[in-house]
Protein backbone atom coordinates (compact mmCIF):
# COMPACT_ATOMS: atom_id res chain seq x y z
CA UNK A 1 0.00 0.00 0.00
CA UNK A 2 1.25 3.18 -0.79
CA UNK A 3 2.25 6.00 1.47
CA UNK A 4 0.53 9.38 1.22
CA UNK A 5 4.21 10.96 2.71
CA UNK A 6 7.01 8.35 2.62
CA UNK A 7 9.92 8.84 4.31
CA UNK A 8 13.53 9.04 2.73
CA UNK A 9 15.55 6.31 3.76
CA UNK A 10 18.98 5.24 3.69
CA UNK A 11 20.11 1.73 4.16
CA UNK A 12 23.97 1.06 5.12
CA UNK A 13 24.72 -2.26 3.87
CA UNK A 14 23.45 -4.31 1.75
CA UNK A 15 23.93 -8.11 2.86
CA UNK A 16 21.43 -10.56 3.83
CA UNK A 17 19.55 -8.50 6.69
CA UNK A 18 20.36 -4.91 5.09
CA UNK A 19 18.96 -6.26 1.69
CA UNK A 20 15.65 -7.48 3.56
CA UNK A 21 15.62 -4.02 5.30
CA UNK A 22 16.11 -1.68 2.48
CA UNK A 23 13.25 -4.27 0.78
CA UNK A 24 10.64 -3.90 3.69
CA UNK A 25 11.09 -0.05 3.45
CA UNK A 26 10.55 0.17 0.43
CA UNK A 27 7.67 -2.01 -0.20
CA UNK A 28 4.83 0.17 1.33
CA UNK A 29 6.70 2.64 -0.49
CA UNK A 30 9.03 4.48 1.52
CA UNK A 31 11.94 6.00 -1.17
CA UNK A 32 14.80 3.89 -0.11
CA UNK A 33 18.55 4.71 -1.08
CA UNK A 34 20.97 1.65 -0.44
CA UNK A 35 25.09 1.57 -0.57
CA UNK A 36 27.38 -1.02 -0.30
CA UNK A 37 30.88 -1.08 0.38
CA UNK A 38 30.58 -3.85 -3.31
CA UNK A 39 28.58 -1.63 -5.21
CA UNK A 40 27.33 -4.58 -7.10
CA UNK A 41 25.37 -5.99 -3.79
CA UNK A 42 23.38 -2.76 -3.32
CA UNK A 43 22.33 -3.20 -6.97
CA UNK A 44 21.40 -6.84 -6.42
CA UNK A 45 18.65 -5.53 -3.65
CA UNK A 46 15.94 -4.42 -5.55
CA UNK A 47 12.20 -4.65 -4.81
CA UNK A 48 11.90 -0.70 -5.51
CA UNK A 49 15.34 0.81 -3.93
CA UNK A 50 17.87 2.65 -5.62
CA UNK A 51 21.65 1.77 -5.26
CA UNK A 52 24.01 4.17 -5.09
CA UNK A 53 27.95 4.09 -5.15
CA UNK A 54 29.21 7.01 -3.53
CA UNK A 55 27.99 6.97 0.18
CA UNK A 56 27.64 10.61 1.04
CA UNK A 57 25.40 10.92 -1.89
CA UNK A 58 23.52 7.47 -0.49
CA UNK A 59 22.64 9.59 2.42
CA UNK A 60 22.21 12.83 1.31
CA UNK A 61 18.60 14.53 1.80
CA UNK A 62 17.76 11.30 3.33
CA UNK A 63 15.66 11.95 7.00
CA UNK A 64 16.34 8.45 8.45
CA UNK A 65 19.73 6.21 8.05
CA UNK A 66 19.51 2.81 9.09
CA UNK A 67 23.07 0.71 9.08
CA UNK A 68 23.52 -3.12 9.01
CA UNK A 69 27.06 -3.59 8.58
CA UNK A 70 29.07 -7.22 10.11
CA UNK A 71 30.37 -4.84 13.46
CA UNK A 72 30.24 -1.62 15.48
CA UNK A 73 34.25 -1.69 14.03
CA UNK A 74 33.05 -1.59 10.11
CA UNK A 75 30.63 1.23 11.23
CA UNK A 76 33.25 4.02 12.97
CA UNK A 77 36.06 2.84 10.28
CA UNK A 78 33.12 3.96 7.75
CA UNK A 79 31.90 6.87 9.46
CA UNK A 80 35.33 8.09 9.73
CA UNK A 81 36.13 8.82 6.34
CA UNK A 82 35.81 12.08 4.79
CA UNK A 83 32.89 14.10 4.90
CA UNK A 84 30.54 11.15 6.17
CA UNK A 85 30.02 12.54 9.30
CA UNK A 86 28.84 15.82 8.14
CA UNK A 87 26.47 14.20 5.37
CA UNK A 88 24.73 12.35 8.44
CA UNK A 89 24.54 15.55 10.97
CA UNK A 90 21.16 16.69 11.64
CA UNK A 91 19.90 13.03 10.39
CA UNK A 92 18.24 10.06 12.56
CA UNK A 93 20.87 6.85 12.20
CA UNK A 94 19.21 3.90 13.31
CA UNK A 95 21.87 1.12 14.15
CA UNK A 96 20.43 -2.57 13.82
CA UNK A 97 24.62 -4.12 13.34
CA UNK A 98 24.32 -6.66 16.15
CA UNK A 99 26.15 -5.49 19.34
CA UNK A 100 27.03 -4.99 22.89
CA UNK A 101 25.77 -2.11 25.04
CA UNK A 102 29.39 -1.15 25.50
CA UNK A 103 29.15 -0.78 21.52
CA UNK A 104 26.05 1.28 21.84
CA UNK A 105 27.29 3.16 24.04
CA UNK A 106 30.30 4.10 21.82
CA UNK A 107 27.64 4.68 18.92
CA UNK A 108 25.69 7.34 20.81
CA UNK A 109 29.08 8.91 22.11
CA UNK A 110 30.06 9.43 18.24
CA UNK A 111 26.82 10.56 17.07
CA UNK A 112 26.47 13.63 19.69
CA UNK A 113 29.92 14.19 19.31
CA UNK A 114 28.49 14.61 15.05
CA UNK A 115 25.07 16.09 15.52
CA UNK A 116 23.08 12.62 14.83
CA UNK A 117 20.11 11.94 16.50
CA UNK A 118 20.85 8.38 17.43
CA UNK A 119 19.27 4.94 18.52
CA UNK A 120 20.51 1.49 19.07
CA UNK A 121 18.19 -1.71 17.71
CA UNK A 122 18.69 -5.28 17.75
CA UNK A 123 16.73 -7.32 15.58
CA UNK A 124 14.80 -10.43 16.49
CA UNK A 125 14.46 -12.58 12.77
CA UNK A 126 16.27 -14.05 10.60
CA UNK A 127 16.29 -11.77 7.06
CA UNK A 128 13.36 -14.02 5.91
CA UNK A 129 11.39 -13.04 8.93
CA UNK A 130 11.12 -9.47 8.26
CA UNK A 131 8.48 -7.57 7.58
CA UNK A 132 6.53 -10.49 8.89
CA UNK A 133 4.32 -10.92 11.88
CA UNK A 134 7.72 -13.18 13.43
CA UNK A 135 10.16 -10.46 13.67
CA UNK A 136 10.71 -8.30 16.49
CA UNK A 137 13.15 -5.34 17.03
CA UNK A 138 14.05 -3.65 20.15
CA UNK A 139 15.29 -0.19 20.29
CA UNK A 140 16.87 1.90 22.87
CA UNK A 141 17.65 5.70 23.54
CA UNK A 142 15.71 8.99 22.83
CA UNK A 143 11.74 7.92 23.84
CA UNK A 144 11.08 11.83 20.92
CA UNK A 145 13.51 10.13 18.53
CA UNK A 146 11.95 6.76 18.45
CA UNK A 147 8.10 8.04 18.81
CA UNK A 148 9.13 10.48 15.60
CA UNK A 149 10.44 7.35 13.76
CA UNK A 150 8.21 4.56 14.57
CA UNK A 151 5.51 4.81 12.22
CA UNK A 152 8.10 4.24 9.32
CA UNK A 153 10.13 2.19 11.58
CA UNK A 154 7.37 -0.08 11.95
CA UNK A 155 7.85 -1.39 7.97
CA UNK A 156 10.17 -3.57 9.58
CA UNK A 157 8.27 -4.97 12.33
CA UNK A 158 4.95 -4.23 13.68
CA UNK A 159 6.10 -5.61 16.85
CA UNK A 160 8.84 -2.53 17.38
CA UNK A 161 9.34 -2.28 21.11
CA UNK A 162 11.05 1.06 22.74
CA UNK A 163 12.69 -0.68 25.77
CA UNK A 164 14.52 2.35 27.66
CA UNK A 165 16.47 5.54 27.45
CA UNK A 166 19.42 3.77 28.49
CA UNK A 167 21.32 3.15 24.61
CA UNK A 168 22.73 -0.35 25.47
CA UNK A 169 19.25 -1.52 26.32
CA UNK A 170 18.08 -2.86 23.00
CA UNK A 171 21.51 -4.84 22.61
CA UNK A 172 21.23 -5.97 26.58
CA UNK A 173 17.63 -7.66 26.27
CA UNK A 174 18.66 -8.87 22.84
CA UNK A 175 21.97 -10.78 24.17
CA UNK A 176 19.91 -12.12 27.48
CA UNK A 177 17.36 -13.63 24.87
CA UNK A 178 19.76 -15.14 22.89
CA UNK A 179 21.91 -16.03 25.52
CA UNK A 180 18.60 -18.48 26.99
CA UNK A 181 18.05 -19.52 23.22
CA UNK A 182 21.57 -20.91 22.64
CA UNK A 183 22.24 -22.20 26.34
CA UNK A 184 19.01 -23.82 25.42
CA UNK A 185 19.14 -25.29 22.60
CA UNK A 186 22.97 -26.44 23.20
CA UNK A 187 20.76 -28.20 26.15
CA UNK A 188 17.97 -29.62 24.44
CA UNK A 189 20.49 -31.19 21.38
CA UNK A 190 22.83 -32.83 24.19
CA UNK A 191 19.22 -34.21 25.05
CA UNK A 192 19.17 -35.26 21.66
CA UNK A 193 22.52 -36.93 21.79
CA UNK A 194 21.97 -38.50 24.97
CA UNK A 195 18.83 -40.70 23.88
CA UNK A 196 20.38 -42.22 20.75
CA UNK A 197 23.60 -43.25 22.63
CA UNK A 198 21.89 -45.25 25.05
CA UNK A 199 19.72 -46.37 21.95
CA UNK A 200 16.70 -44.33 22.24
CA UNK A 201 14.93 -42.77 19.31
CA UNK A 202 15.74 -38.81 19.46
CA UNK A 203 12.25 -38.12 18.42
CA UNK A 204 10.54 -39.71 21.58
CA UNK A 205 12.57 -36.99 23.13
CA UNK A 206 11.25 -33.93 21.22
CA UNK A 207 7.94 -35.70 21.22
CA UNK A 208 7.97 -34.55 25.14
CA UNK A 209 9.22 -31.13 24.68
CA UNK A 210 6.09 -29.40 26.24
CA UNK A 211 7.46 -31.42 29.62
CA UNK A 212 11.34 -29.15 29.63
CA UNK A 213 9.28 -26.31 28.38
CA UNK A 214 7.11 -25.93 30.60
CA UNK A 215 9.62 -26.42 33.62
CA UNK A 216 11.53 -24.12 32.08
CA UNK A 217 8.73 -21.57 31.98
CA UNK A 218 7.61 -22.24 35.55
CA UNK A 219 10.96 -21.25 36.70
CA UNK A 220 11.22 -18.25 34.58
CA UNK A 221 8.46 -16.80 36.63
CA UNK A 222 9.37 -18.07 39.74
CA UNK A 223 12.98 -16.51 39.37
CA UNK A 224 11.25 -13.44 38.26
CA UNK A 225 9.94 -13.13 42.04
CA UNK A 226 12.78 -14.09 43.83
CA UNK A 227 15.03 -12.01 41.90
CA UNK A 228 12.84 -9.11 42.26
CA UNK A 229 13.08 -9.46 46.55
CA UNK A 230 16.21 -11.47 46.42
CA UNK A 231 14.61 -14.15 48.19
CA UNK A 232 15.41 -17.81 47.09
CA UNK A 233 13.98 -19.58 50.05
CA UNK A 234 11.42 -22.27 48.88
CA UNK A 235 9.86 -25.51 49.81
CA UNK A 236 9.62 -27.33 46.34
CA UNK A 237 13.80 -28.58 45.22
CA UNK A 238 16.53 -27.59 46.95
CA UNK A 239 19.19 -26.73 44.80
CA UNK A 240 21.03 -29.70 46.40
CA UNK A 241 18.29 -32.04 44.84
CA UNK A 242 19.21 -30.59 41.46
CA UNK A 243 23.09 -31.00 41.98
CA UNK A 244 22.29 -34.68 42.40
CA UNK A 245 20.24 -34.68 39.19
CA UNK A 246 23.34 -32.83 37.12
CA UNK A 247 25.61 -35.48 38.36
CA UNK A 248 23.54 -38.12 36.87
CA UNK A 249 23.64 -36.42 33.25
CA UNK A 250 27.24 -36.33 34.08
CA UNK A 251 27.57 -39.89 34.33
CA UNK A 252 25.37 -40.75 31.41
CA UNK A 253 27.23 -38.28 29.41
CA UNK A 254 30.45 -40.14 30.55
CA UNK A 255 29.28 -43.50 30.28
CA UNK A 256 28.16 -43.48 26.56
CA UNK A 257 30.92 -41.86 25.31
CA UNK A 258 29.19 -38.16 24.89
CA UNK A 259 31.07 -34.84 24.97
CA UNK A 260 30.28 -33.95 28.86
CA UNK A 261 31.62 -30.66 28.44
CA UNK A 262 28.18 -29.21 28.85
CA UNK A 263 26.63 -30.88 31.47
CA UNK A 264 29.95 -30.34 33.65
CA UNK A 265 30.03 -26.63 33.23
CA UNK A 266 26.40 -26.84 34.85
CA UNK A 267 27.10 -28.91 37.65
CA UNK A 268 30.04 -26.75 38.00
CA UNK A 269 27.95 -23.88 38.33
CA UNK A 270 25.19 -25.73 39.96
CA UNK A 271 28.02 -26.48 42.92
CA UNK A 272 29.70 -23.17 43.26
CA UNK A 273 25.98 -22.17 44.49
CA UNK A 274 26.03 -24.77 46.84
CA UNK A 275 29.60 -23.81 48.33
CA UNK A 276 28.26 -20.15 48.24
CA UNK A 277 26.33 -21.35 50.95
CA UNK A 278 22.61 -21.60 49.29
CA UNK A 279 22.25 -25.76 49.33
CA UNK A 280 19.04 -25.64 50.67
CA UNK A 281 17.32 -22.64 48.29
CA UNK A 282 15.63 -23.39 45.45
CA UNK A 283 17.14 -23.04 42.18
CA UNK A 284 17.32 -19.42 41.20
CA UNK A 285 19.39 -18.82 44.02
CA UNK A 286 22.17 -19.43 41.28
CA UNK A 287 21.54 -16.20 40.48
CA UNK A 288 23.49 -14.83 43.49
CA UNK A 289 26.58 -16.38 42.31
CA UNK A 290 26.40 -15.29 39.00
CA UNK A 291 26.26 -11.77 39.86
CA UNK A 292 29.31 -12.13 41.83
CA UNK A 293 31.94 -12.94 39.21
Amino acid sequence: MALGSPTKIGVVGSGLMGSALARAFAAPGHDVAVWNRTFSKAQAVGGGTVAFENLIEAVSGRTLIVVSLSNYAACFELFSSPGVASALAGKTLVQLTSGSPADARAGLEWAQAHGVDYLDAAILAYPSFVATDYATVFYAGSRSVFDRHVATLQALAKNSIYVDEKIGAAATIDCAILGAYYGGSLALLHAAAMCQAEGLDPKTFFAHKNSFLGLISVTADAAQGMIERNDFAGDQCSLNTHVAAIEHIVRLSQDARLSARFPKELLDNYKRAVSAGLGSQELPAVFRTLTQE
